[in-house]
């Protein structure tokens, strides 16, 4: 494996322990054997390479801090090949000497010229000069907790170097013992507690060589070219608790699942340190403060119940709304029919406006020739009348009748005196005549000037009746433009409705799986955890407060002096499988 393929899965590791109150370990072990030095070069082992522990610990001002990773070189079964250890202590208080314990050998200053004393009972005394000290060394003892890997091809078990280039359903184990325990007194027993190490697996798969990949007790991440898997677990832990498995499961192992193709794989990074115990106490303020967890339990009930209550009303009430989507989508498609009806009736009334503007422009344009002629037309009446009264003054006249003249105003009064002075006679009557003949034309005239004002009153008419049908004919233009909108917006509508049928629909479903699920919790966590610690939550409690500290006094797998604080982690790195030809 490259170095920066197995710097990447470690430093991805680290930051998961980091953000789960772990401190991470900025480490990296390639497939040749080789680790980093100060500097960041890899070496090889055997040529005194300098591990270098990285991991950040806020100790307490008044004590020196001893930090220590224990890197433990593996084969592909988990045995162990080689532990080197890396110390780091932190002289928070600036002392020219510090006085350590170790039980390591071959100890080397990793990162400076400090030099140390060795006496008896593995006291290491360093001359300090006010400095933090890094140093590795070896230790052959064995391990607080171990990691056996197992392998099986098509359901068989098989050895990593039988499993190498095959192909099949293959299954990788992690298997995590616990060797690290303390007898201690817990409500009047004996008990054997376990230091409680969290185990974090990391595991780089390839995605030309493995495919469906499967974990128990973990997390996947595909980046598109590999499978990152990663899986915890806390060996030991269910039994110091005194759980029944039933009742709460704590994982002792991590199992990957994958189908492969020319069986590979690449170095394995596993991370153990009781630290998440530690800081998960510390966190809490210690747990003293769960003391009161039997009327928390209550009130997890009592919320259990109304998050079920609500679950079921939000899927009752889903039902209902997929109900109403459908008369919804009914009336969208009677809607969209309608507006159909509307685009084809706003397109109709729009093309008559049309006809009907160019009929009132032709009518208002004839209208106005019309009433051009108004003025010759009265004109030449008048005159006419002016000519038959001048006549009729003459015929008079000549009668010899004396009469005022006669004008278009006062003949007829005129006209009937004289008929009435005349009687019967000759000239009483072309006067009677005359009369009859100046009426006609009166009539005449004045019937041609209310035609020629109802022809100038059309005119005016017909103009503004022109006017307005334009506005009508805009009017409908835009009706027919709008119902063509709304017409192809109510399309759009019905065109996603199917699409809102669906979402209706799995959001229906996703509240009934929600339902199901908090009623699962509720059964299978919530009235198991209230079962379990009803009436026995104190013994747990000991219990718990037993664990933290066990955890607490181990702190150190090479030795730490009493007078410092420290904490301890754990990383293997397994060699890699490969094929013999690759």
């Amino acid at each position: 494996m490259k170095k920066p393929v197995v710097k990447a899965l470690s430093i991805a590791l680290c930051a998961i322990l980091a953000l789960g109150g772990v401190g991470g370990v900025a480490y990296a072990v390639n497939s040749t054997g080789d680790t980093p030095s100060a500097s960041g070069d890899s070496a090889p082992v055997d040529s005194g390479a300098k591990v270098i522990s990285t991991s950040s610990y806020t100790p307490g001002a008044e004590k020196n801090v001893k930090d220590e990773t224990v890197y433990v070189l593996a084969r592909a079964d988990g045995s162990v090949d080689k532990i080197i250890v890396s110390d780091w202590v932190q002289n928070t208080r600036g002392d020219d000497a510090i006085d350590d314990v170790t039980r390591l050998t071959g100890i080397e200053n990793v990162k400076g010229d400090e030099t140390f004393t060795l006496s008896g009972d593995n006291a290491c005394v360093w001359d300090a000069r006010g400095n933090d000290i890094y140093y590795q060394g070896s230790l052959e003892e064995e391990l607080p907790v171990s990691v056996a890997v197992s392998y099986t091809l098509n359901g068989q078990p098989v050895t990593p170097e039988e499993l190498a280039g095959k192909s099949g359903k293959v299954t990788i184990r992690f298997d995590y013992a616990n060797n690290q325990y303390e007898t201690v007194s817990v409500n009047g027993k004996q008990e054997k507690i376990y230091v409680p190490f969290a185990m974090l697996t990391g595991v780089l798969l390839d995605n030309d060589v493995f495919s469906n990949v499967s974990v128990s007790n973990g997390k996947i991440v595909n980046d598109g070219d590999r499978t990152i898997v990663a899986g915890l677990a806390f060996p030991g832990l269910q039994d110091s608790l005194g759980l029944d498995r039933d009742t709460l499961d704590l994982p002792d192992f991590v199992e990957i699942t994958a189908d492969a193709e020319n069986f590979s794989l690449e170095t394995t990074v596993t991370l153990a340190a009781n630290g998440l115990f530690n800081d998960a106490a510390d966190e809490a303020g210690g747990f003293g403060g769960l003391d009161d967890l039997d009327g928390k339990l209550e009130e997890l009930t009592d919320a259990m119940g109304q998050l079920m209550d609500g679950s079921s009303r939000l899927y009752d009430g889903l039902c209902t709304l997929l109900d109403s989507s459908n008369e919804l989508v009914a009336g969208i498609g009677r809607l969209a029919a309608g507006a159909a009806q509307l685009t084809q009736g706003a397109d109709s009334l729009s093309a008559g406006a049309a006809q009907l503007q160019t009929g009132s422009a032709a009518l208002s344009q004839g209208l106005d020739t019309l009433a051009q002629q108004n003025t010759a037309l009265t004109g030449g009446a008048a005159q006419v009348f002016q000519t038959l009264l001048g006549s009729a003054n003459a015929q008079l006249a000549a009668a010899g009748v004396q009469a005022p003249e006669l004008t278009a105003q006062n003949y007829a009064q005129v006209l009937d005196g004289v008929i009435a002075s005349a009687g019967d006679s000759p000239a009483g009557q072309q006067v009677a005549a005359l009369k009859a003949s100046l009426d006609s034309y009166n009539s005449f005239y004045q019937g041609l000037q209310s035609y020629t004002a109802g022809v100038a009153q059309s005119a005016a008419g017909a103009g503004e009746l022109n006017t307005g049908i334009g506005s009508v004919k805009d009017g409908a233009d835009s009706l027919s433009a709008g119902a063509g909108q709304l017409y192809d917006g109510i399309l759009t509508m019905q065109n996603s409705a199917p699409a809102l049928i669906d979402g209706v629909t799995q959001l229906r479903d996703g509240a009934m799986e929600l339902s199901d699920g908090l009623k699962e919790f509720d059964e299978q966590g919530v009235q198991k955890l209230v079962d379990a610690f009803d009436g026995d939550l104190g013994g747990l409690m000991d219990r718990v407060d037993a664990v933290k500290a066990v955890s607490e006094r181990y702190n150190s797998f090479s030795g730490i002096n009493p007078d410092m604080d420290g904490q301890v982690k754990f990383v293997w790195r397994t060699e890699a499988v490969e094929a013999q030809n690759q």
